[in-house]
């Protein structure tokens, strides 16, 4: 038999919302913005430029066929 998790769901969640509604849950500011985006261009960065490159490789090797 199978229960039925539903009715513990809206309950879990109604509890979360009501917390969240008494205070702010995220307070950010410029700089601290400022630092997620570099954060986020350092670490996917690289990543990205190797993805282009193959990408590119790819296509190139497609076009030579």
């Amino acid at each position: 038999m199978r229960r039925a998790r539903l009715p513990v769901g809206f309950a879990a969640s109604g509890l979360v919302l009501g917390l969240g509604a008494c205070r702010p849950i995220f307070v950010i500011g410029w700089g601290e913005l400022a630092v997620l985006l570099v954060l986020a261009v350092v670490l996917l960065g690289p990543l990205m430029l190797r993805l282009m490159r193959s990408w590119r490789a790819r296509r190139e090797s497609e076009r030579k066929k």
